[in-house]
């Protein structure tokens, strides 16, 4: 799905963290945001997300516009460097619960759902265990199935990799590479690693809140 941020501000009391933002992502592209801390490309992945709201501009999503609307109601998957798992569910509890608050989802539709999503991932074998007994990047793994437990047409990852170490990080992204490919999802990635982010289709450099260069 096409992603478009128009004259897009985010301002934190007089500090313009994302400054006039013009981006359009084509559908199906994947797009690493890179830069120091503080230029900006967090603070733009979740204004996108909605986590943030934007202080001026728009977000339009295919022909959508989404800036308005909360962040369930955006049909993305998102990833965190944290792995934000529930402790006290199970990997597939874990990876079922954006179906579970979609009550017209039958239970069937998302067992079957939680499966393959686990299956791609390659933590098909682990769905009956708690995050505590999993490594960082089974953990990460089993973050990055529940992002696409819903099939959703953008997915948004910041620092997915910040806390996995070198070879772990970079399973991730092959995962998440591959699942592009296959599937044609629009993934939009914030990360400090530049080896990571030649993975991406396209690379934007973020300094002071603006795009200063785009390869």
């Amino acid at each position: 799905m096409r992603v478009v941020l128009d004259h897009l501000s985010k301002k934190f009391g007089d500090v313009a963290a994302v400054n006039e933002l013009d981006l359009e992502m084509r559908s199906g592209e994947f797009v690493a945001l890179l830069g120091p801390s503080g230029c900006g490309k967090t603070t733009t992945l979740l204004m996108v997300a909605g986590i943030y709201r934007p202080t001026s501009g728009t977000i339009v999503f295919g022909d959508r516009r989404v800036d308005h609307l909360h962040p369930k109601d955006r049909g993305i998957g998102m990833v965190f460097q944290s792995y934000a798992l529930y402790p006290h569910m199970t990997v597939a509890e874990n990876i079922g619960f954006p179906l579970e608050l979609r009550r017209s989802v039958a239970k069937s539709e998302r067992d079957e759902r939680v499966r393959e999503a686990a299956g791609r991932v390659e933590v098909g074998d682990l769905l009956e265990r708690r995050p505590a007994q999993l490594s960082g990047g089974q953990q990460q793994r089993v973050a990055l199935a529940r992002a696409l437990a819903n099939n959703p047409p953008i997915l948004l990852a910041d620092e997915p990799t910040g806390n996995l170490d070198t070879a772990n990080g970079r399973h991730i992204m092959e995962l998440v590479r591959d699942i592009h490919r296959l599937r044609g999802t629009t993934i939009v990635l914030v990360t400090h690693d530049a080896e990571l982010a030649a993975l991406a289709d396209s690379r934007l450099i973020f300094r002071d809140g603006r795009v200063v260069e785009h390869t």
